[in-house]
């Protein structure tokens, strides 16, 4: 199970340029992206630290997967109104949010 934390860590790289993405997005049309970008910045710095196996970067991740998660469900409950579509793809990324976090908590590291 040590390999864990180095998949997690993979995937926070390819979600933090999924967000980053997102607020390049949101900036050139106008519109705030900020939360975007912080979630972004999490995950990469996060991402950074446990591939380097630095002090904290395990901690540092699963707060950063905890915060994209809690990005991901936001829009999510916009979609219990009347004639509202599912949004399958929010859904989708809220899991694997949840996926990533979820990898993180049980790494185990060995010495």
């Amino acid at each position: 199970m040590t390999w864990f934390g180095t998949v997690s860590a993979w995937g926070a790289v390819v979600m933090g340029a999924l967000f980053g993405v997102n607020a390049y997005f949101q900036f050139a049309t106008g519109v705030s992206g900020w939360i975007y970008a912080i979630a972004a910045l999490l995950l990469a710095y996060g991402a950074f630290r446990t591939l380097r196996k630095m002090s904290g970067g395990l901690r540092l991740l699963a707060g950063a997967w905890g915060f994209a998660a809690g990005v991901w469900a936001l829009p999510l409950n916009s979609a219990n109104a009347t004639g509202a579509a599912l949004d399958i793809g929010g859904i989708g990324l809220f899991v694997v949010s949840l996926l990533g976090l979820a990898l993180t908590v049980t790494h185990k590291e060995t010495k």
